[in-house]
């Protein structure tokens, strides 16, 4: 094939495309969009598959620690808070408190912030950052009285519903000038200048980035626009109801963002006459609202660690008094994250120790043994000393310890593969299992230890350092816990290795509450 030949290939298969391939095969070329869409797809898959969903919800997250800590920070604050006053101290408990969309949702919200902070390299853009979320907050709050029972699926839909501009914004930023050009000199509307430009317009954008991610059809039917016309009483489907809160949310934050005070009225008072019906709302709530969805913000940027005043609207709603109810919520969420902030610190000793504080509480009441293990993996995983952990237990049948729970890089090969026959054996596994005795072996590599390793081990995993802590009621073995370094020794500080084993101990009382 000549030169030629290959080049007009590449030309006919360009031109097969649709634009929105196009603009997709664009973002996909640089930056972090490419691994943006990888974990939000895979995050949906995971909160689709019925068989393993936990699992793979929480190993995905925290392939992330900043992003772990960050969702714990919101988990916590005011508007989770649902839960009581003890803290939720790992991903896994979160997904059991809260539900597997809620995880989804500030996870997926937390990452396109993330994304959006990394690209804002001027003013304008990190204004558009904070607005998204600002929009995320109205559609939380507008969705009781629309009928919408779950606040977070109205946030991340709300947020999502320009979800097309704000990533044209962010990726193709002198283009979208052009469509402003458009807008203002030919007195074009947003889609049909947006259309001009891209050759589809923002709408439609935004939906092809969603089902490129996987959302499912309630969020992809929420983003979708609505008519000009009035809209009917409430009622329809979950998700008629909320792609009214999210078109509500996104044209109220329109409307505010206009220059005068006139204008804003005007706008309040035209979306009051559109949506009163649908979505139960007077002129003053939606301004209450406004008001309140800015304070709220304000103190949840602690999270994002980003000033909420950086967005023009977001500062003028804040710059108007507000009821000493509100006053008092926002207050409250600062001084929550900021008490969250101090029980964190950095300090593994102090993460840990919480982390049986909540084991402890969970051990109180019903509990499942798959909820302690996955606390108690994810707990020694988030130290970052470790390269993978395994929560192995006792499988009657085969006469083995097999891997229950298990994170790190290709946890579920592990998992499928980490089984300890408890037929005696002159290995390190068995002499651990035998003796009740914990061993950590710095180098599997050394002379004196090598032709202590067991073929299975050797073959399939064999870290250069690893620590066995077994599980032993009765003398008999009935778990381990296996944490590993791949390719360097092991380093555990004292107070930490202690603290280890005080979980391996606790683990053990929770099977012997569960015989």
């Amino acid at each position: 094939m000549t030169e030629a030949d290959a080049s007009s290939q590449t030309e006919s298969a360009e031109s097969a495309q649709t634009p929105v391939d196009r603009l997709l095969a664009r973002m996909d070329k640089g930056g972090d969009f490419p691994a943006l869409s990888r974990t939000i797809t895979e995050i949906n898959h995971a909160v689709g598959d019925e068989n393993s969903r936990a699992n793979r919800i929480t190993e995905i997250i925290l392939r992330d620690i900043a992003l772990t800590k960050k969702l714990l920070r919101l988990v916590n604050a005011a508007h989770y808070g649902s839960f009581g006053n003890q803290p939720i101290s790992t991903i896994s408990r979160a997904v059991v408190i809260l539900g597997f969309n809620a995880v989804r949702d500030a996870a997926i919200s937390l990452m396109l912030f993330e994304h959006m902070q990394n690209r804002a390299q001027i003013d304008t853009l990190r204004a558009e950052a904070v607005d998204s979320f600002y929009r995320g907050v109205l559609g939380r709050m507008l969705a009781a009285s629309a009928g919408v029972r779950d606040g977070e699926e109205a946030f991340i839909s709300a947020l999502f519903r320009d979800l097309g501009r704000l990533m044209a914004r962010f990726h193709f930023y002198d283009q979208t000038q052009e469509v402003e050009r458009l807008m203002t000199e030919d007195m074009l509307d947003e889609n049909s200048a947006s259309r001009r430009v891209f050759e589809v317009d923002y709408d439609e954008l935004g939906i092809a980035i969603a089902k490129h991610w996987h959302f499912p059809g309630i969020i992809l039917h929420a983003m979708e626009p609505l008519d000009d016309a009035p809209m009917r009483r409430q009622g329809g489907t979950p998700g008629d109801r909320l792609r009214v809160v999210a078109n509500l949310a996104r044209e109220l934050h329109r409307g505010l963002a206009v220059d005068t005070p006139e204008e804003r009225m005007q706008s309040v008072t035209a979306l009051f006459e559109r949506y009163r019906e649908a979505a139960q709302i007077t002129k003053d709530s939606l301004m209450e609202i406004a008001h309140k969805a800015a304070h709220t913000l304000q103190a949840e940027s602690m999270i994002l660690n980003v000033d909420a005043r950086k967005s023009p609207t977001v500062k003028r709603m804040l710059q108007a008094p507000v009821d000493a109810k509100t006053e008092q919520e926002a207050e409250a969420i600062e001084e929550k994250i900021k008490e969250i902030d101090q029980a964190a610190g950095g300090d593994l000793a102090g993460d840990l120790t919480q982390g049986m504080q909540d084991m402890t509480a969970m051990m109180l009441g019903q509990f499942n043994l798959a909820d302690i293990f996955k606390l108690v993996a994810e707990l020694l995983y988030r130290t970052e000393l470790f390269d993978h952990v395994l929560v192995c237990m006792l499988d009657r049948p085969s006469q083995s310890l097999v891997a229950r729970v298990g994170l790190g890089i290709n946890a579920a090969r592990m998992r499928a593969g980490f089984r300890i026959p408890l037929a005696f054996s002159p290995d390190v596994f068995h002499a651990a299992l035998a003796n009740a005795q914990d061993v950590l072996i710095a180098d599997s590599t050394a002379e004196n230890i090598r032709g202590r390793i067991p073929g299975w081990y050797a073959r399939a995993f064999h870290a250069h350092s690893f620590l066995l802590l077994p599980i032993v009621l009765g003398n008999k073995p009935i778990g381990m816990i296996y944490v590993d370094k791949l390719d360097q020794p092991m380093r555990i500080p004292s107070q930490v290795l202690g603290l280890l084993k005080a979980l391996r101990n606790q683990s053990a009382l929770a099977v012997r509450q569960k015989i």
